[in-house]
C-alpha cells in the first residue's frame, strides 16, 4: 500500500498495525433498468472500470474484487485489473439484497480488517475519495462509514387524505439557500465497515458510523437511462481517467441537420401555419 494517507498514518502511529483493507464491487449480470449495465460503455470504458481504476490507483486496498455471476462481467473485471469473486446464484437475483452479496463475499474472503463496498453505479469516484474516506474512518475509530452529498431540497410527504406536509422546513419561514445547510443525502458511492461490525450486525452500517461528504456531481446513481444520460455528460469533466491520462471530449448534444437560413425560416412558417389550422378546427 503506497498512498500518502497510509504514509501519514504510519508516521503518526508507527507501532500500530495497519488494517488490511479489501474492496468488493457487486456487479450481477441481470440488471433490469439498463441491460448489462455494469459493462455498458461510458465514454468508451465499461462502467465497472470507472470504479475499479480509482480503487486500484488509491493504493489503499490489498485486493479489489468484482463479485459477479456473469462471464462477460468477469472477463471485463479481469481486463480492468480487478480480481473476480464468483457469487452464489441466490445473491444475484432481482430480489436479493446487497447484504447477501457482501455475506457471500466475506465468507469466501475472510482475511480482512476493513471491507469497502463500492457501487459501480457511482462512476464519478476518484482515488482521493477512497483515501479521504478511509482517513476519516480510521481517525474517528469508526465501525462503519457512509458517503453522502449535501442537497438543498425541500422534502414533502402526502398522507392518505392527499394532504401534503413539509418534512424539513417551515413553509411560512421558507429559508434562503445561503441561510440553510441543506440535507445530507446518502449517494451510495462506497461504504467502509470493520470485520467486527459485520460479524455483529450483518449489515454494511452499524456501530459507530461516520459520514464522508462528497462533491455535488457525485449525487446521481446510475439506476435508469435518464441517470445514464445525465452522468455521460459529466464524466469527461469529473470522471477519473488515471494518472497522466487524456480526457476525451463529452458526447455531442443532439442537434438538427444543417439547413440554410431560408429553409429554417420556411420550416418554421410551415409549422406555425399547421398549428394555426389545428386551432381553427377546434
Amino acid at each position: 500500500m503506497s498512498s500518502s494517507f497510509l504514509t501519514t498514518t504510519s508516521a503518526r502511529a508507527s507501532d500500530a498495525k495497519m488494517p488490511r483493507v479489501i474492496a468488493v464491487i457487486p456487479a450481477r449480470g441481470g440488471s433490469v433498468s439498463i441491460p448489462k449495465k455494469n459493462i455498458k460503455k461510458l465514454l468508451g470504458r465499461p462502467l465497472i472500470d470507472w470504479v475499479i481504476r480509482p480503487a486500484l490507483d488509491s493504493g489503499i486496498f490489498a485486493e479489489v474484487y468484482v463479485s459477479t455471476d456473469d462471464d462477460e462481467i468477469a472477463a471485463s473485471a479481469l481486463a480492468c485489473g480487478a480480481k473476480v469473486h464468483r457469487r452464489a446464484a441466490h445473491t444475484a437475483t432481482n430480489t436479493a439484497s446487497t447484504e447477501s452479496a457482501i455475506e457471500d463475499f466475506v465468507d469466501a474472503h475472510p482475511d480482512y480488517d476493513v471491507c469497502c463496498l463500492i457501487q459501480a453505479t457511482s462512476p464519478m469516484l476518484t482515488p482521493n475519495d477512497f483515501c479521504g474516506g478511509l482517513k476519516l474512518f480510521v481517525d474517528q475509530k469508526a465501525d462503519s462509514l457512509v458517503t453522502a452529498v449535501r442537497q438543498h431540497r425541500f422534502l414533502w410527504s402526502v398522507d392518505e387524505a392527499k394532504v401534503a406536509t413539509a418534512k424539513n422546513y417551515e413553509p411560512l419561514r421558507r429559508p434562503r439557500r445561503q441561510d440553510w445547510d441543506g440535507e445530507l443525502i446518502e449517494n451510495g458511492a462506497f461504504y467502509y465497515f470493520t470485520k467486527a461490525n459485520w460479524t455483529a450486525h450483518k449489515c454494511r452500517l452499524g456501530g459507530k458510523s461516520v459520514l464522508y461528504e462528497m462533491e455535488e456531481h457525485t449525487f446521481t446513481e446510475l439506476d435508469s437511462l435518464v441517470d445514464w444520460k445525465v452522468v455521460s455528460h459529466m464524466a469527461a469533466d469529473y470522471g477519473y481517467f488515471g494518472a497522466n491520462a487524456t480526457k476525451p471530449p463529452p458526447p455531442e448534444e443532439a442537434k438538427p441537420p444543417d439547413m440554410p437560413t431560408w429553409a429554417l425560416v420556411a420550416a418554421g412558417a410551415a409549422a406555425g401555419a399547421a398549428a394555426a389550422a389545428l386551432l381553427l378546427r377546434k
